[in-house]
């Protein structure tokens, strides 16, 4: 490196920063509980308010744990000789739900107490969040893991206030 001038980057070698960055946007979400040299140790987080709405889905109890093929059953839907199987059918059927829904492209999945509204009952609309959520969020693009919605009852996405307007009002 001969003829470069590297002194100016050797300037914060083993020494504290100059720079203090602060950010204030959480400030309402924390309140003292001690002493903390960092900060970080010394608070704690607060959560008033939801930013957003949480919308609870629940299974309709028939349909808890059952196979593909019951499911389309349930659902009094025949099956289709264009699909392989009816896994491959209930997983397009569940894509096509998905992408109906008034919903951002994902969204978190929340600890709840059961209280939320539930505004879509139907199975395959439940179908469609169940089996495209891990335990902390929902997208719309995942595979269905039909598999994974055998152990889900039910769960509770927290959706954005953007988005909590195209919500409908009454159950559907």
């Amino acid at each position: 490196m001969s003829g470069v001038d590297t002194s100016a980057l050797l300037h914060n070698m083993s020494a504290p920063p100059k720079t203090l960055v602060k950010y204030n946007g959480l400030e309402g979400l924390t309140q003292q509980a001690g002493p903390g040299g960092s900060g970080v140790t010394g608070l704690k987080y607060t959560n008033p308010t939801v930013f957003g709405q949480a919308v609870r889905f629940v299974i309709p109890p028939a349909y808890f744990g059952q196979e593909p093929e019951s499911i389309l059953t349930l659902l009094q839907i025949s099956h289709d000789s264009k699909f392989t199987s009816a896994t491959e059918q209930l997983s397009a059927l569940i894509n096509q739900r998905a992408k109906k829904l008034p919903l951002p492209e994902g969204c978190a999945v929340i600890k709840t107490n059961g209280q939320e509204p539930e505004i879509w009952t139907d199975a395959l609309s439940v179908l469609a969040i169940l089996t495209k959520c891990t335990d902390t969020i929902w997208l719309r693009s995942k595979s269905p893991s039909l598999a994974g919605a055998r152990n889900k009852r039910n769960v509770s996405l927290l959706v954005p206030p953007l988005f909590v307007q195209h919500l409908p009002k009454a159950p559907q």
